[in-house]
């Protein structure tokens, strides 16, 4: 709601007092329907905008294009090929602070800048040119998903050749993109080129964030001697105060005190607005045991005493759920929480009961709401209550967490062999990595990451990735984004081996050219795991059968390593457990002398149809009527 409300104020559709009654009609306080129209009523047309703020400058429409850009602060410009980028080229010419990172193709020039963004908690910006946009699509929806603030930008057809059918040009480019993008323009006159890159970049920062597309006339873009007004970048730099509704926050905080067992679900949410320190207060505070829905972040640190794992419906501590705070999650379904009451905090209202009915809503910023939560909790109970109801539940908690993690690892050291278990691996990783090392994850299941690595949002490793789009071709791409955006924390990709297929070898080239000193790990088990999970165990035809159509990499038998060579990239496939350590540490000292590098780890398959190399072979050269 919050995003079309600002999409209609900002089209000049909708005025600013209708704007703040739709914001307190979707449940915001009317404080931060107030807070929200500050911030945005300075990109409103027609808005009295201070002179300080702005400036008038000459140029083509590209150089007007670049100068914007650099006024949001962007150091960096994510691209690929394309004679579309002709203009931004010329522009950057005399503007060398602007940066161009390229990636070879569109899908993977939008994962590193959606890694960038992540990583840096800015607002990304990519540039392809204009038929570039139906290959980028996989992963604007992944960033989409993920409330990724980007700005997408491709140049236009000719603007005498537009609704023509002519060349590189359909009648609609950007209702192919509606689904994936919070706001999207073609812009038609080349003194408005700075004013919708700012309100493009406006939407996308704007809780909840999300990618924009503006699309540009290449004729307007070489178009020289355009006068233009630059907004300087403190213009872009005012704050909105989304608090929750205080009546709201004391009906959560009673719950939560009348609970016998509460259980706090933590979502992406809590990190996109830096709610980590408070919630970790309101868990600490009423002995509140945590487990971590499906999120691109670790969004609680995982190995705190209070984090018991992943909601499932097997899951064995607690008990019975009486009530649950969603923390920033989308709904939470199944068997575990059947019965409870149910408390969902979100920036979004859109997302808020969607699925599940609700004792209580708390719309607003996830910072501002855990904030409230603990103050409220404090004023209706002594600390001596608070104090000794969190300390039972913390033994509680700790007592099983301490000793299943201890059992994990401990079983995870004594795997061995070849090939190699998964959970030795990762107990080699843990062992040697630094202790803020940033992982970057698309290997589908979660637990493989979380139940290893000390993820925690002060001195501790932060976990990006896998997207809640679940769309492959994503990770490797985005740990080049990560590292750009962190350069002085030590990067590693974990990628399985299907997914490394899905188009990612080409952001080898990227790290390559650019000296993006990242390890990139495949887990390769020669099979998509999970497909072959879901489709096999079903136990139809196919899983009775034995008979795997879809799922099995085996053959050809890929070697990762040299596709890593190909782009002059150090690697290596480790085959054995104990060729590990020493794997790893070739691997780290490489990165630490500026370079990329790549372990392709031969892992065991395990679960359904682990055994099975069967698939339907076909043979085109032996169907051949004539040997050509």
């Amino acid at each position: 709601m919050m995003r079309s409300l600002v999409n209609e104020l900002l089209n000049d559709r909708i005025s600013r007092r209708r704007f703040l009654s739709g914001m307190v009609a979707a449940g915001y306080s009317a404080a931060s329907a107030r807070s929200a129209l500050q911030s945005v009523n300075p990109f409103t047309p027609g808005a009295d905008v201070p002179p300080s703020l702005t400036r008038t400058v000459k140029g083509t429409g590209g150089e007007l294009m670049v100068d914007q850009i650099l006024e949001t602060g962007a150091q960096y410009i994510f691209v690929s090929n394309g004679s579309g980028l002709g203009p931004l080229c010329d522009a950057v010419v005399s503007r060398p602070r602007l940066q161009l990172i390229q990636a070879t193709h569109e899908g993977q020039v939008v994962a590193v800048a959606d890694g960038y963004a992540k990583a840096s908690g800015k607002t990304a910006f990519a540039m392809f040119s204009r038929v570039g946009l139906p290959h980028s699509t996989s992963n604007m929806y992944n960033a989409s998903k993920d409330r990724t603030p980007l700005v997408v930008l491709s140049d236009h057809a000719e603007v005498m050749r537009e609704g023509t059918d002519s060349h590189e040009d359909i009648d609609d480019w950007m209702e192919a993109v509606k689904q994936y993008t919070k706001w999207r323009w073609v812009v038609h006159q080349p003194e408005r080129i700075p004013e919708w890159i700012r309100q493009a970049c406006k939407v996308a920062g704007v809780l909840p964030c999300g990618p924009t597309a503006v699309r540009i006339f290449r004729d307007l873009l070489y178009r020289e001697n355009v006068t233009a007004t630059i907004f300087s970048g403190k213009a872009f730099q005012i704050p909105m105060e989304l608090r929750p509704d205080a009546k709201e926050v004391e009906r959560a905080a009673r719950l939560l005190l009348e609970a016998k067992s509460p259980l706090l679900f933590a979502g992406p949410e809590s990190s996109q607005t830096h709610a980590q320190k408070p919630l970790i207060e309101l868990a600490e505070l009423l002995g509140m045991p945590v487990t971590q829905a499906r999120s691109f972040f670790c969004d609680f640190p995982n190995f705190h005493p209070l984090h018991v794992g992943e909601l499932t419906n097997q899951m064995r501590y607690p008990q019975k759920i009486d009530l649950l705070l969603n923390f920033g999650a989308r709904p939470a379904t199944g068997t575990a929480i059947r019965g409870a009451r149910i408390i969902h905090a979100s920036v979004d209202p859109e997302t808020i009961g969607r699925n599940t009915p609700l004792s209580v809503a708390l719309v607003g910023d996830l910072n501002q709401v855990a904030k409230a939560l603990v103050e409220a909790v404090r004023s209706m109970a002594s600390p001596q209550d608070l104090a000794q109801r969190a300390a039972q539940r913390r033994a509680e908690c700790a007592a099983f967490t301490e000793k299943v993690r201890a059992a994990r690892f401990a079983a995870a050291r004594r795997g061995e062999g070849s090939p190699i278990p998964w959970q030795r691996m990762m107990v080699e990783f843990a062992d040697l990595l630094d202790k803020d090392a940033v992982i970057v994850e698309e290997v589908g299941t979660e637990a493989k990451i979380l139940s290893f690595f000390p993820f925690a949002e002060d001195g501790g490793m932060l976990k990006v990735g896998r997207t809640e789009g679940r769309a492959l071709g994503w990770g490797v791409g985005a740990s080049a984004g990560v590292k750009l955006a962190l350069p002085n924390r030590q990067v590693v990709s974990f990628q399985g081996d299907g997914g490394f297929l899905f188009g990612q070898t080409d952001s080898l080239w990227t790290m390559s050219r650019y000296d993006i000193p990242v390890l990139t790990v495949i887990l390769d088990n020669r099979t998509y795991e999970e497909t072959r999970w879901q489709i096999m165990g079903q136990m139809g035809p196919a899983g009775q059968n034995n008979r795997d159509y879809v799922s099995y990499l085996g053959d050809p038998d890929v070697s990762f390593p040299k596709l890593a060579q190909a782009h002059g990239i150090k690697g290596e496939t480790v085959q054995n457990s104990d060729q590990l350590r020493p794997a790893i540490q070739r691997a780290i000292k490489t990165l630490r002398d500026g370079r990329p590098y790549l372990l392709d780890v031969r892992l065991e398959t395990f679960g359904v149809g682990a055994e099975v190399t069967w698939y339907q072979k076909f043979s085109l050269a032996d169907n051949r009527e004539r040997k050509v």
